[in-house]
């Protein structure tokens, strides 16, 4: 399940297996360890924009 968009599963298991290595110290050092991610900040912001706009989601992560 993929609920970030842009992140499909080979770039979630990258940045999964990163964050085993090290924590993620901000969206900076995230981008800059797992290349192929496009703006993380904006990423997340979308979702989020989603999980407000849209009523019937399944999932949310970051709104109830």
């Amino acid at each position: 399940m993929n609920l970030l968009p842009g992140i499909g599963k080979k770039l979630r298991d990258t940045i999964l297996d990163e964050r085993k290595r090290r924590p993620f110290e901000s969206f900076e050092d995230l981008d800059e360890r797992v290349s192929g991610l496009h703006d993380p900040k904006e990423t997340v912001v979308e979702r989020i924009l989603e999980e407000l706009r849209e009523d019937e989601l399944k999932y949310r992560s970051f709104v109830q």
